[in-house]
């Protein structure tokens, strides 16, 4: 064998004993035990597990990835320490009194060497638990929710590690719905745990109990606490009413309200149709008199406590009258068209309606309208319409139906008006249908108002026409004097001259001499009939003494005044109601003057004749100073002539005036007015 395969022989050896060496290191250091998570509560002792085998290099601890240094005594931590036999690989780490800042990640680790690698054991959890805080609910033992309102109640265990776990009882079970839970971590690592439970109490739920469980790792058995709910509630409402059902107007209705609520401090108050009733602040409530207006009307009395109010409504239902529920408005129509009446009352049950003519008691129609399809000379005239309600008294309503014509101005001729103030000037027209146009002119010239600082015109709506006013503002010399007034609807025309005068006024020393002058006579005429009864009495106490019975006869013989009027006289003309709806400064007749006719009076005691009996206007120019005084005259062919009243038998109607005499206008137009004749007045007969 030569040198070459000795040294070969060598190598060989050497190599194969350095990797058996090596391979027998490698193969004794190993782990035999590593350490476990450990969970303990603060303030005990837990011990981490390390165990090797064959250890070669140094071992330490770690705590957060740290070391500790190698000495077992751990030298710097106190409560900290390596134990068990070192001979037996046992390096076991021991933690005393653990504290909240042992809750940390170790581990058990061994130093490489030049012939060793390094080793690490798994990473060992401690972790330290700590009991969470008795739960609470609120500050108090009882709760206050209100009913009908979802509320939450609370309950916190602060200050567990881990959070507490919270469940929550009511009656003996567990309320497992409607539950929310929330933790709260800190950096000390300590945790508040915080569930809400949501109800919807009821008034039934007072004095109702709930508890409340917090329980975590670091205790055994949970810690409790329990509320009671003190359930408030908005007042609850109950309203009578007397009488109970219906009351009828004029009479009185009485309310009264009770309330229960909590808290039960209530106050009050009253509404009609949801508006405030001043002044009524208490329990109860009257309205002394009832009117057809609170009908359907809404009484409301409300309750308040600090929680809320409560609201109760009682409708009013009142019986009442009947009653016109809009304006009187006559009807028109040409001969041969349709013309329709209408008499809308309310009342309460609703009104019963009849139709019939005047001075017949055929019932025409029961609807609060009435046609007539093809209107007949005959059926112009008056109609009546009767609204009842059972148990009230029957109200009605006089409707003139009347042929449409041209138009007739009625005012008075002459107006007047004191220099200095303001003048009006008046132009009344009657005119069915309603005018479309009325113009004013002042000598032969139209006025226009328009560009006339001290003029202006208004115009109101007359039942069966309308009313012009010119407006003269400062009146001075120059305003008086004539004024025409025009007026025209689609059958025609009228036009009348209208004065202004001057009305002057009355010196006051007249005045004072005409009191003066009144007062004299007023002793003079006393004086006279002093000493007429006092011869009087003288001369028939002289009677008394020869013939007693004729003389007291005599002497009480009453002093009769009588007036005699025909049948159905309390009618005063079939446009007396009408006429005195209008301003009666614009007429010359006044109630006090009989409504003539040409001809016999009508016997049939309404004043107007008998059917088929009608004359056009047009055969009466001559009397048109009657009729321009009155709205509803025979220039309209209405079915009716004014009144005659004979006073006594044998009475002879006076003759019929001779026409009148007809002036042409100023404006050379064919438009004529009339001069005023005097009125005739009412007779009367004393006996």
């Amino acid at each position: 064998m030569d040198t070459c395969s000795i040294i070969r022989r060598i190598e060989v050896t050497y190599i194969l004993s350095w990797f058996l060496i090596v391979g027998t290191a490698f193969a004794q250091q190993r782990f035999l035990v590593q350490p476990q998570n450990k969970s303990l509560i603060q303030g005990g002792m837990v011990i981490l597990k390390c165990q090797v085998e064959n250890l070669v290099g140094s071992l330490q601890w770690t705590k957060n990835y740290f070391g500790m240094g190698q000495d077992r005594t751990l030298s710097g931590f106190d409560r900290y320490k390596i134990i068990g036999s070192e001979s037996d690989g046992v390096h076991d780490l021991m933690i005393s009194d653990a504290k909240l800042e042992d809750d940390a990640p170790f581990q058990c680790q061994i130093a490489p060497t030049e012939t060793t690698l390094g080793l690490v054991s798994r990473v060992a959890m401690v972790t330290i638990l700590l009991p969470p805080d008795s739960p609470t609910i609120g500050n108090q033992s009882t709760v206050e929710v209100i009913a009908g309102r979802p509320q939450n109640i609370t309950c916190r265990s602060d200050n567990g590690k881990p959070a507490a776990s919270i469940s929550w009882f009511t009656g003996g079970s567990e309320v497992t719905s409607n539950i929310h839970y929330t933790a709260v971590t800190y950096p000390n690592k300590k945790q508040d745990a915080i569930s809400s439970l949501t109800i919807t109490p009821t008034k039934a739920d007072e004095g109702k109990v709930y508890e409340c469980h917090a329980i975590n790792a670091a205790i055994f058995a949970p810690l409790k606490v329990q509320t009671s709910l003190t359930v408030l509630y908005v007042p609850e409402v109950q309203m009578t009413v007397d009488p109970p059902l219906k009351v009828k107007e004029s009479e009185s209705v009485s309310f009264s309200c009770t309330g229960q609520g909590n808290p039960n401090t209530l106050t009050w108050r009253w509404y009609r149709n949801s508006a405030v009733i001043a002044g009524a602040e208490g329990r109860y409530l009257q309205i002394t008199t009832v009117e057809p207006d609170h009908d359907k009307n809404v009484i409301t009395c409300e309750a308040k406590n600090s929680v809320g109010s409560t609201k109760k409504d009682y409708t009013l239902h009142v019986q009442f009258g009947p009653r016109f529920s809009e304006e009187l408005k006559h009807a028109a129509a040409d001969i041969g068209q349709s013309a329709t009446m209408t008499c809308n009352a309310k009342g309460n049950p609703t009104p019963a309606i009849i139709w019939t003519k005047k001075g017949s008691d055929n019932i025409l129609s029961s609807s609060s309208s009435f046609t007539i399809q093809r209107v007949a000379e005959s059926d112009l005239g008056i109609y009546v319409c009767t609204a009842s309600v059972m148990g009230f008294d029957k109200i009605t309503r006089e409707i003139h139906l009347l042929k449409k014509g041209p138009p007739l101005v009625i005012s008075d001729l002459e107006q007047f008006a004191k220099e200095g103030d303001i003048a009006h000037i008046e132009c009344a027209t009657k005119s069915i249908p309603k005018p479309n146009m009325i113009a004013w002119g002042k000598e032969a010239k139209t006025l226009e108002v328009d560009k006339l600082q001290r003029y202006s015109v208004t115009e109101e709506e007359l039942p069966t026409g309308r009313k012009s006013v010119l407006r003269i503002v400062n009146v001075h010399s120059g305003d008086y004097g004539e004024y025409n007034c025009s007026v025209q609807n689609s059958y025609g025309m009228d036009a009348k001259v209208i004065k202004l005068k001057q009305k002057d006024a009355i010196p006051m020393a007249y005045v004072m001499g005409g009191v003066s002058g009144g007062i004299g006579v007023i002793i003079l005429v006393g004086i006279v009939l002093f000493c007429y009864n006092r011869r009087r009495n003288r001369e028939e106490d002289m009677a008394t003494e020869t013939d007693s019975t004729d003389s007291a006869v005599k002497k009480n013989k009453p002093d009769i005044k009588v007036e005699f009027k025909p049948a159905g006289s309390d009618f005063t003309g079939p446009l007396e109601s009408w006429r005195n709806d209008y301003n009666k400064d614009h007429y010359r007749y006044s109630a006090d003057y009989d409504e003539l006719q040409e001809g016999r009076p009508y016997t049939n005691g309404y004043g107007f004749p008998e059917r088929g009996d009608y004359k056009d206007y047009r055969d009466y120019e001559y009397k048109e100073d009657f009729e321009r005084r009155y709205p509803y005259d025979r220039s309209y062919d209405s079915g009716f002539e004014p009144d005659f009243h004979p006073r006594v038998s044998g009475y002879n109607r006076p003759q019929p005036a001779a026409p009148p005499e007809l002036h042409p206008y100023p404006n050379g137009t064919n438009a004529l007015y009339l001069q005023d004749p005097l009125p005739l007045s009412r007779l009367s007969t004393n006996v």
